[in-house]
């Protein structure tokens, strides 16, 4: 489908892609605005934002299913979806396939954890085998409605065995169809300029403020040889530190006169990102 060979014309280009978490679908026209070229619908990030809850692999595929639904009828950019384990076995892995691939959204990011599943910058992960997590991936890209739907898979093994055992996840995940590999959580330079060298597809990188891996500048990963780059939780986070800015202003302040422009965007831009004039159009027309 459409937003599927868009990520891989992409995929194709030299520059690195420097790929935003959104968890909403404001989120995502705010980030299409400032140019962004790619989204990253991170579950870490669904679950904080629209459940409350940790990244332990609480919410289920139907609730992510419908949130990316939205997000994705919400942008004209290329979605990658944090799909986590697949939800279960093999046999689940291929109906959530096949259930987000009819959305169009471009891209699903497999892994391979032991449930339950946690974010990659958490501690005391569990992987499971290779052969298992092959399995996932052949019954990914057979239940693929979209020919073109770009196939990451992402392995832990980092956390439980170290790099090599990583690297070695990462050719067996590339050979059983993967287009994409992500090895999380690297822990050193070097342990970074190993993963482009030695993986024989496009590789993505995971930076997480605070985190694991060292924090590089995306010219810097672009010259290690990374194809992706994501910050998967930085909006989230930052819409946070606003918000508790805001409401610190409203209680020292008695009032949230003045924060236009700093505190706030203007009304006219949140009608704008929300297409205002439009409907209000459409009202007009069919009155």
């Amino acid at each position: 489908m459409e937003k599927a060979k868009q990520l891989r014309a992409l995929l194709k280009q030299e520059s690195i892609i420097v790929v935003p978490g959104v968890t909403t679908p404001l989120f995502a026209k705010v980030a299409e605005e400032k140019g962004f070229r790619a989204l990253f619908v991170t579950g870490a990030g669904l679950a904080n934002m629209n459940f409350g809850l940790p990244d332990y692999g609480l919410i289920t595929m139907t609730e992510n299913l419908e949130l990316v639904k939205r997000i994705n009828d919400n942008t004209s950019l290329p979605l990658i979806v944090d799909i986590d384990d697949g939800y279960g076995s093999p046999m689940n892995v291929y109906r959530t396939v096949k259930e987000y691939s009819r959305l169009n959204v471009g891209a699903v990011i497999l892994e391979d954890q032991k449930a339950p599943k946690r974010c990659g910058h958490f501690e005391d992960h569990e992987v499971i085998s290779i052969q298992d997590m092959t399995n996932k991936l052949k019954a990914a890209r057979e239940a693929s409605l979209d020919p073109d739907l770009v196939l990451f898979a992402r392995t832990d093994a980092i956390s439980v065995n170290g790099i090599e055992d990583a690297l070695e996840r990462g050719k067996a995940y590339a050979a059983a169809g993967a287009d994409v590999i992500f090895i999380e959580a690297p822990r050193t330079l070097e342990q970074m300029a190993q993963i482009p060298k030695e993986i024989p597809v496009p590789t993505l990188i995971n930076l997480v403020e605070n985190g694991k891996t060292p924090m590089l500048k995306n010219c810097e990963l672009e010259q290690m040889g990374f194809k992706v780059v994501l910050y998967a939780n930085a909006p989230l986070k930052a819409c946070i530190k606003g918000m508790q800015n805001l409401f610190d202003y409203l209680m020292e302040n008695g009032t949230t006169d003045g924060c236009d422009g700093t505190l706030l965007i203007p009304s006219s831009e949140r009608h704008e990102l929300t297409h205002k004039q439009f409907y209000m159009d459409l009202q007009k027309r069919y009155q």
